[in-house]
């Protein structure tokens, strides 16, 4: 061959690898690279009632009932033998040691904590207690627990984790991730955005305002101030990763003038794993049920919707993992807070992640990029880009009167915030600023460590953060990032917050100056978030590139924790009906059954409908609605009597209806009642 020849051939062969590439079709001989493959998983991971809600830091605050479950739910991906969970907990956070054990339960099937990432929806109608650093697990004392002073001590010298919470939370999580791997499947994926401008606000303007060099006294800010725009106080984005797993089925058909059968391929939704920066408040503290907040709607409804429009068999599972972004400053429970604003926030939510899921349906592959890395980084006084970070967790003064939507017993006392109260002077604790200190935490009672993820999917990456990233922090990070991979062909960042660990706020400089309740709340001082962008973006780097990780700092997460303690029990054998519905109109909002059973709800069953509402059609009873959906919520006082309540919706049909209650180890049935027209 001559050498022009050589090169000619040199060069179609190139040519034909670079459209193998761009079109994904492999050259003759060469071999198929594998499609990815995908499952789905939920566990039931909402515990008895009488746990402090973790997220409102008060002792007086407790779930006596239930009105939407909590549970956890998880997407796995795998292709070419590399595999990914993504999963959401609806808690206020997916502590570290948590997250490994329950990775670690699933290690024979390839997972740990490197390829295991847990957002935590932030719901503050979950219960605290089960975080491995004691700090974590802080209630504070009030008026209402003045009778009981180890509430009092406890404020001082927070109690330890509740093992026995803590072992059912870790094996639900890890029985959720095992669902999922076993269910893996044929797919494709797919990326849709959409936006919800009108939903959230910003609780922090004046800490916002100040990376735009805007100082003002807390309550002086407006949204207009932003020098970008009203939009700019908040994050307006909702992305959805598509899943669909791929079917073969035969019909009968005609070919070559002979009847057969003939083979195609379906594609079945089975949700998607959805991003959207929203705090978890909107139910008030004083509502003292267990619930999903905005959660419960938007994951419900999205998930009947898709199983409607994809008309997806009962036998299939499908998911909305919705986790949280960076919601450190941005809430819908500002003007108006309880569960009607929370299904309302929920279903708008819920509306445009379909949007996106559609989108997302337009631009579905088999063989998606698929890639992850790892680290853990330390907060050890080292220098940043920015300047050092802390080597010891501080709060400030602000923390402990609360944020905008709900104030702490202190403020409760006093009717003053402390938010704006920093020290003229940088104080005493290295690197942390114009704090005012309250001492406590510790490196033995506070990780001072936490990991990171980038994982790419396709041609967007996700970036974890141990924590609640402000709007701010959530847009340096993306940019930072970006910037670090743009030779890469990456059209999108995504920040999952509250991810693997939780070390409270993460606020920018600017922010963290001005010492509101979330630079109050940033523990290792102003940099916290800057070491953090600082090492996503080389960890995005080597994802890209295909190199190793950067080296992880050495750090058990678990603190001397196990989750060896002994399951909880099965309530009651046996119900009494104590109250039975009565009649009504079809507008009333409220049906009552009542009956008594074991304490602390441990008559519920995980998973399955506890309580369900029957409507009668000929001589036969149908199933109306459920303790799995929005509509039904129940109570159980000390005494282990019960209260389930059917909160009826508009347009509910006239008939005639009953609840039926199906515990662990009893069932009863309420007489029949009528809703008239």
């Amino acid at each position: 061959m001559t050498a022009h020849r050589m090169v000619m051939h040199a060069s179609t062969l190139l040519a034909v690898a670079l459209l193998a590439l761009a079109t994904g079709v492999q050259p003759a001989g060469a071999a198929r690279a594998p499609d990815v493959r995908a499952g789905v998983g939920q566990a039931d991971i909402t515990p008895p009632t009488g746990i402090p809600f973790g997220g409102w830091v008060r002792a007086d605050r407790s779930g006596r009932g239930v009105h939407t479950r909590l549970n956890a739910t998880a997407i796995v991906l795998e292709r070419g033998g590399r595999k990914v969970a993504l999963v959401s907990v609806d808690l206020f956070a997916a502590v570290g040691g948590m997250v490994k054990e329950a990775a670690d339960r699933n290690a024979d099937l390839g997972y740990s904590e490197r390829n295991v990432m847990v957002s935590a929806s932030h719901t503050h109608g979950g219960p605290s207690g089960y975080a491995n650093f004691s700090t974590l697990n802080t209630l504070a004392p009030s008026i209402e627990t003045i009778d009981r002073p180890n509430t009092f001590a406890e404020f001082i010298n927070p109690r330890p984790v509740d093992r026995q919470l803590y072992t059912f939370l870790v094996d639900r999580i890890a029985l959720a991730i095992r669902q999922a791997d076993r269910t893996l499947a044929p797919a494709r994926v797919g990326w849709g955005e959409a936006r919800l401008t009108d939903v959230t606000k910003n609780r922090s303007l004046e800490a916002h305002l100040a990376n735009h060099g805007l100082i003002l006294e807390p309550g002086k800010g407006r949204p207009e101030q932003d020098s970008e725009g009203r939009l700019h106080t908040i994050d307006p984005e909702v992305n959805v990763l598509r899943v669909d797993r791929l079917v073969r089925r035969s019909r009968p058909c005609v070919r070559r003038g002979r009847r057969t059968r003939c083979r195609r391929t379906v594609a079945i939704p089975m949700g998607g794993w959805s991003m959207f920066a929203n705090h978890g408040t909107v139910n008030p503290a004083s509502y003292l049920y267990y619930n999903q907040d905005h959660h419960g709607a938007a994951t419900r409804v999205f998930e009947r919707e898709v199983r409607r429009i994809g008309r997806v068999p009962a036998s299939r599972r499908v998911v909305n993992v919705y986790g949280n972004g960076n919601e450190g400053d941005q809430s819908a429970g500002l003007d108006g807070q309880g569960p009607v604003i929370a299904e309302r926030v929920g279903r708008r939510e819920a509306a445009a992640m379909l949007r996106a899921w559609r989108q997302a349906g337009r631009r579905m592959t088999r063989r998606p990029t698929l890639d992850v890395r790892w680290t853990r980084v330390c907060f050890c006084g080292q220098m940043t880009s920015q300047g050092p970070v802390g080597d010891t967790p501080v709060p400030g003064m602000p923390f402990l009167t609360g944020s905008e939507e709900n104030r702490g017993p202190l403020f409760d006392l006093t009717g003053v915030p402390f938010e704006g109260h920093r020290s003229p002077t940088e104080s005493g604790f290295k690197s942390q600023g114009h704090k005012i200190p309250v001492p406590g935490a510790s490196t033995s009672t506070y990780p001072n460590a936490a990991p990171l993820f980038s994982i790419r999917v396709r041609d967007r990456l996700i970036v974890s953060l141990p924590g609640e990233p402000t709007v701010e922090v959530g847009r340096r990070v993306r940019a930072r990032v970006l910037e670090a991979v743009r030779p890469a062909n990456v059209r999108r960042v995504i920040v999952s917050g509250l991810t693997n660990e939780f070390l409270q706020y993460l606020t920018t400089p600017e922010e963290y100056d001005r010492q509101h309740y979330e630079g109050g709340s940033t523990m290792y001082g102003p940099n916290q978030s800057v070491l953090l962008t600082d090492h996503l973006a080389e960890l995005s780097q080597h994802l890209v590139r295909g190199e190793p990780a950067q080296e992880a700092y050495e750090f058990d997460p678990r603190n001397g924790v196990t989750a060896d303690a002994k399951p909880y029990g099965k309530g009651a054998e046996r119900g009494t009906i104590v109250e039975q519905p009565r009649d009504g109109q079809r507008e009333t909002q409220l049906v009552e059954f009542g009956w008594t059973g074991g304490t602390r709800g441990l008559d519920k069953p995980l998973d399955t409908p506890f309580i369900t509402v029957e409507r009668r059609r000929g001589t036969k009873w149908k199933r109306t609605t459920d303790d799995l959906w929005i509509d039904v919520r129940w109570q159980v006082d000390d005494d282990g009597r019960y209260t389930a309540q059917w909160m009826v919706p508009e347009g509910t049909a006239a008939g005639t209806y009953r609840f039926v209650v199906t515990a662990n180890r009893y069932a009863l049935t309420s007489r029949s009642f009528v809703l008239r027209g």
